[in-house]
């Protein structure tokens, strides 16, 4: 039996990282709330409640960072990164689910 190998098709390294997001669409209403699993250069996987999002559809996705000048515990010590971005994929996640999600542009 031959499996179906594909290539990677990221072209930048992933990290884990748990950091809280919120996806709302382009005129700012509230879509889901979430954490990141991994994040790269180029884009975002990141697991919500199911729910459906359009794949394909765009956008704005706010992550909630650790700010490396701030002190670790206090809530200056982190700061919201916003992003243009686009749904390239979702896929069941248990109870959950699971969008992968390229950045386009950096907002904020």
């Amino acid at each position: 039996m031959m499996s179906n190998i594909t290539p990677e098709r990221r072209n930048g390294i992933r990290m884990a990282a748990a950091y809280v997001v919120v996806i709302s669409d382009r005129r700012g209403r509230f879509l889901a709330r979430g954490r990141t699993a991994n994040i790269s250069e180029s884009g975002i996987y990141v697991i919500i409640e199911r729910r459906h999002l359009p794949e394909g559809g765009m956008v704005n996705l706010d992550i909630t960072i650790p700010d490396a000048a701030g002190k670790p515990g206090r809530p200056d010590a982190q700061r919201t990164v916003r992003y243009a971005s686009r749904i390239v994929r979702d896929e069941p996640v248990g109870q959950l689910m699971g969008l992968g999600i390229q950045f386009v542009e950096k907002i904020s």
